[in-house]
């Protein structure tokens, strides 16, 4: 009978809350991510053929979703993928592209839900938390292999709020259409804006552990390689600046600052420019992790 209530409600099963403790967290989480929050597809036109789905426990307490596939050649390494915030989730990689051009390069990839997004079940705001997790996942799952993280806007935040941790999982980093703080993005968008700023008033950590530039004061010693555009409205290329002036170890930031891309699209508007950069900065040479 419980069961079949859960399957009713949808508790545990795609975004829903994971738990029913877990729904006050889910339903603060709509005021910003709430029009995201929908059943996930995999992304029309895109082969499910050569990828594996996997679930990896999160310090988030949720059971990520995510799909990896390994390239058919000689491999270089692993590139972890954070998504953006958008109806598309792990499908974001897929659909427009990131995905293959990787396989084709020789690195294995892994993509995946953050909690409450896709089809990962919805726990607290311990984002970071999952993009830790996967990492790790990732390093124990492909042994002597360097690995990286490619990561947009939502999960360039989360990513870079875990740079300071002492078991962050990444030899490199690239993060696209990052803003230095939460209200440095939100500030566009009222309502959102409004319950970060009374929740900031209420609990201050609760931003801060999402706040970039605090964790980038304490980096670990990983390579990052920020990209920001000109034509990007959201996270202007200032931001870029505000990122790299935080960092504790600013000859580890690496920037492309493109012309005409929009927000987490550098792939799409300006290819050549984004890949020779992206490529170029992951097959640098540096001692790989045990």
């Amino acid at each position: 009978m419980g069961e079949a209530i859960s399957r009713a409600l949808r508790i545990g099963q795609g975004s829903g809350p994971a738990e029913r403790r877990w729904y006050g967290h889910h339903l603060l989480k709509k005021p910003f991510f709430g029009r995201f929050m929908k059943p996930w597809r995999w992304p029309a036109g895109v082969p499910q053929e050569g990828w594996e789905r996997v679930q990896v426990a999160s310090r988030s307490t949720s059971r990520l979703e995510a799909i990896v596939a390994r390239t058919p050649l000689a491999a270089h390494g692993v590139v972890v993928c954070a998504h953006p915030m958008g109806l598309a989730c792990k499908g974001f990689w897929l659909r427009h592209g990131h995905a293959q051009k990787l396989l084709d390069a020789g690195f294995h990839v892994v993509a995946f839900d953050f909690n409450g997004f896709g089809e990962s079940p919805s726990t607290n705001f311990d984002f970071p938390g999952d993009v830790l997790s996967v990492g790790q996942w990732a390093r124990s799952a492909f042994p002597g292999l360097p690995v990286h993280a490619l990561t947009a806007s939502f999960g360039a935040i989360n990513t870079l709020s875990a740079i300071a941790e002492a078991d962050f999982p990444f030899d490199k980093v690239v993060a696209e259409g990052c803003p230095p703080t939460l209200p440095d993005f939100w500030k566009a968008y009222p309502l959102a804006h409004a319950v970060l700023t009374v929740g900031r008033r209420i609990n201050p950590e609760s931003e801060l552990h999402l706040r970039p530039v605090h964790h980038l004061a304490s980096m670990r010693d990983v390579d990052v390689l920020l990209i920001h555009s000109q034509a990007d409205r959201w996270t202007p290329v200032h931001f870029g600046d505000a990122l790299q002036q935080a960092a504790s170890r600013p000859e580890r930031i690496q920037r492309l600052v493109l012309e005409h891309a929009d927000h987490t699209h550098g792939m799409r508007d300006e290819p050549q420019r984004y890949w020779s950069a992206v490529f170029e900065f992951f097959n640098q040479i540096t001692p790989t992790r045990s």
